[in-house]
């Protein structure tokens, strides 16, 4: 009887601590499942040009942006992270405005994340220094609600 009831125990104690210690991962993959893949695969773009990729967010989330060259990136390539309004206006020239958050300038690669708001959004990569060659740029976006 003292057998039994001490392994008794002893089970119960193990399935506790394995709930305590199973738990808390449970939870953060949880957290991560809702993760929403906006863009993952490598950009072409030619000598001066941009390529952009829009999403809209119907309410505010956490933006991950991570960009790495690729091919003929020595000399660097532009990220802007900006409304659509703002896209037609970078599109003619004129002045736009963007999220610095996201912003890079004249890299080959770099990481950010931070929290935007609802709305609609483009992605640009432009290819502003290397004037005789094309480029190709690895992009990957990702929002957490």
């Amino acid at each position: 009887m003292l057998k039994s009831g001490l392994v008794a125990l002893c089970v119960t104690f193990t399935a506790v601590l394995v709930s305590l210690t199973v738990a808390p991962q449970a939870h953060a993959a949880g957290l991560f499942a809702k993760t929403q893949v906006i863009v993952d695969e490598e950009i072409a773009l030619s000598n001066h040009g941009s390529q952009m990729r829009g999403f809209k967010l119907s309410s505010k989330a956490t933006l991950q942006v991570s960009v790495k060259g690729v091919k003929n990136t020595d000399k660097g390539f532009d990220v802007y992270l900006m409304t659509a309004d703002n896209y037609e206006k970078f599109k003619e020239g004129k002045e736009f405005k963007h999220f610095p958050t996201f912003q890079g300038l004249k890299i080959t690669g770099a990481t950010n994340t931070a929290d935007i708001p609802a709305g609609d959004y483009v992605l640009v990569v432009h290819n502003k220094y290397n004037l005789l060659k094309g480029m190709i740029v690895q992009v990957k976006a990702t929002i957490n609600p």
